[in-house]
């Protein structure tokens, strides 16, 4: 899995990518706890306390209140009676959460488990010593034996070259711990929202609003230990995971020090000009360098073949501007 590290201009500041998360699915499903479920865990567990119990069957049940009201609200045509107008609010809804929290999520599911793709060295070994012996071997074979002998990461998180290795640790780490705060900031929300979204159940209609509370905070809880995992490995694993990038270096930050060099001598230009017009040439030069920089980010996507890269900045220029 491929991951990128870069500076939004607009914004001075670092995110993430992880290739195709244009089709990462923006809806969290949540399974049903069945009654049968529940029983075997009851009879399995026979010394848990009966307040963890209850805590589990409270939420088991807004789970299955939630799910109810989710399908009824997915099976309904938008803007068609009260339900289609339920649903225009919560695809509304959805379309304002923040892009990077899908790319995070995905950093969820990593553990010590698979982290490193361990590969087989004995057989490996074995099967390549066999034509060590044979003079005709060539570099190019072993220099392709040596990399099967080494053990893989499963994601690569690529940053600009000119960056080096420390300082794109540091921007990684800077950006979980900012994540981190808001996360746990909003899964607080959620949890103290949980009691009033559930007092609309007594409102006609499925309850939305208990389905789309739960739905984002499962949404933040994720999107934290994603934070927390990326944060963990890479301070102990940086070295594996962490790769240079010429490509994004010559896209980004050189197309980027050209522009800056070009918006000076443009400046220089203009002294000698009346101030208002120096400042409606100001702006105009602010906006042809968005636009480059906008350009940048078209050429980094097709070079490095991400089509889905230039897309995501938007949505996080638009959705912060606002």
């Amino acid at each position: 899995m491929r991951v990128f590290l870069f500076k939004i201009a607009s914004k001075q500041r670092w995110t993430l990518y992880i290739e195709k998360s244009e089709f990462f699915s923006k809806k969290v499903d949540i399974e049903p706890t069945t009654s049968s479920n529940n029983n075997n865990n009851s009879n399995n567990n026979n010394n848990n306390s009966a307040s963890q119990s209850k805590g589990v069957l409270i939420l088991n049940k807004l789970k299955n209140i939630a799910i109810e009201s989710k399908n009824e609200i997915d099976n309904a045509q938008d803007g068609v009676g009260l339900k289609g107008k339920l649903k225009s609010l919560l695809s509304y809804l959805e379309s304002k959460i923040h892009p990077e929290e899908a790319v995070l999520q995905q950093f969820s599911k990593i553990n010590d488990n698979n982290l490193i793709k361990k590969n087989n060295h004995h057989h490996h070994h074995h099967h390549h010593q066999h034509h060590h012996n044979n003079k005709n071997e060539t570099i190019k074979h072993q220099f392709e034996h040596f990399n099967e002998q080494k053990d893989k990461a499963s994601f690569t998180i690529f940053y600009p070259s000119n960056i080096g290795y420390r300082r794109a640790n540091r921007f990684s780490q800077v950006l979980m711990r900012q994540k981190i705060r808001f996360h746990q900031k909003w899964m607080i929300i959620n949890s103290l929202l949980i009691p009033i979204t559930f007092a609309a159940t007594i409102l006609p209609g499925p309850n939305i609003f208990l389905a789309y509370n739960l739905y984002r905070l499962y949404g933040h809880f994720q999107a934290l230990k994603g934070c927390t995992n990326l944060s963990r490995y890479t301070k102990s694993h940086g070295k594996l995971l962490f790769k240079p990038s010429l490509e994004m270096f010559e896209c980004l930050e050189g197309e980027l020090q050209q522009q800056q060099q070009q918006i000076k001598e443009k400046q220089q230009q203009q002294q000698q000009i009346k101030e208002k017009q120096q400042q409606e040439e100001q702006e105009k030069i602010e906006q042809q360098s968005i636009i480059e920089n906008s350009n940048s980010y078209e050429k980094l996507s097709t070079r490095l073949r991400i089509p889905g890269l230039f897309d995501y900045v938007k949505r996080i220029e638009t959705i912060e501007t606002k």
